[in-house]
């Protein structure tokens, strides 16, 4: 086996075990576990279109804030572990972090530096086809961890250097975790297409998100696609892959929707740390060719001056989105000209 395809075998393992899969009747072989396999499809060539229009903007990846699940208690407030995963090194995300740390809610900073060589492999269980629960090997991803200090803007290697830098701060699950069936592999067959590095990277991130953090119970986590920089403007993006919703052949009927819930925290986000949000369409033709089209973006201030506050549309996996003109949206080359 190849090593692009170990890398795409460990991938669907991991990605499979940790997916429940919910139906989308609209659309027919929809469902969010599909969703969620080509979803990585328009953040890999966001960060291409990005490093192509310009050698001034660099595209780095966006991190993810973990948090206990809060006890309801009147004194108990959310507070959060930042950590992002990337090749970097990690004064490449200083400024990044130096903002993210203006926020007090962040209790602690991590920079989990992935490294191309030295993987190994070791166990993981699986559920397969036929729901026979079994042993497997999957890819065992290479990592140096580092601790951002908030006073002094740097970098240091931590004390630990695994995981149990988190996990100490959760307790175990009181039952394992369900192991949802490993699912065909037509949905992975798109990353074949991407350098070894680049899978590398997602297959690191995953690894970490939905086989670690597993072990750790009442954790929450929610992710950001990635940010754009230009000296020291630091751009938070937002990525997806759809089509508009289109009401009719006028343009002027079309809309785009934003999830309710990821919109609600870049507001809180951009309140926190006065952060410019893009959000990046990668346009496809339809949900079921879904062949390129262009990119379509906006800045988060410009999406909410044209939303409809009357109504809502149901998303994808229940998910409720807030709907805005497709007019308001620009060509993402215009937008990245103004940075």
């Amino acid at each position: 086996m190849s090593e692009t395809n170990r890398v795409i075998d460990s991938l669907q393992k991991v990605l499979c075990t940790a997916t429940s899969t919910v139906s989308d009747s609209r659309v027919e072989n929809n469902d969010y576990f599909k969703r969620r396999v080509l979803g990585f499809k328009a953040e890999i060539e966001f960060e291409k279109a990005v490093k192509d229009f310009s050698n001034e903007l660099h595209f780095v990846e966006g991190g993810q804030f973990i948090s206990k699940k809060i006890s309801g208690a009147a004194d108990d407030k959310n507070t959060f572990f930042y950590t992002t995963i990337d090749y970097e090194s990690p004064t490449a995300y200083t400024s990044v972090y130096k903002r993210i740390s203006q926020w007090d809610e962040v209790d602690e900073m991590l920079y989990i530096q992935v490294l191309e060589d030295d993987w190994t492999t070791e166990p993981f269980n699986i559920t397969q086809h036929d729901g026979v629960k079994a042993t497997t090997t999957i890819l065992k991803p290479k990592f140096i961890f580092y601790q951002f200090d908030k006073a002094s803007s740097s970098f240091t290697n931590h004390s630990i250097q695994d995981f149990s830098v988190i996990l100490q701060h959760f307790n175990e699950p009181a039952r394992k975790p369900s192991l949802f069936k490993i699912r065909g592999d037509e949905q992975f067959r798109y990353f074949e297409q991407y350098d070894i590095r680049t899978l590398k990277k997602i297959y690191a991130t995953r690894y970490f998100l939905d086989n670690i953090m597993r072990q750790a119970q009442g954790r929450q986590f929610i992710d950001l696609d990635g940010f754009i920089l230009k000296n020291d403007k630091v751009v938070l993006v937002e990525i997806k892959e759809k089509s508009p919703i289109e009401d009719g052949e006028s343009m002027t009927k079309w809309q785009y929707g934003w999830d309710s819930r990821r919109l609600l925290w870049y507001l809180y986000l951009l309140n926190k740390l006065d952060l410019a949000v893009l959000y990046n369409v990668r346009r496809v033709n339809n949900r079921t060719e879904r062949l390129f089209v262009q990119w379509d973006s906006l800045f988060i201030d410009d999406f909410l001056k044209g939303v409809s506050w009357s109504n809502s549309r149901g998303g994808g996996g229940g998910e409720d989105t807030l709907l805005a003109p497709y007019l308001y949206f620009k060509r993402l080359d215009e937008i990245l000209k103004t940075l």
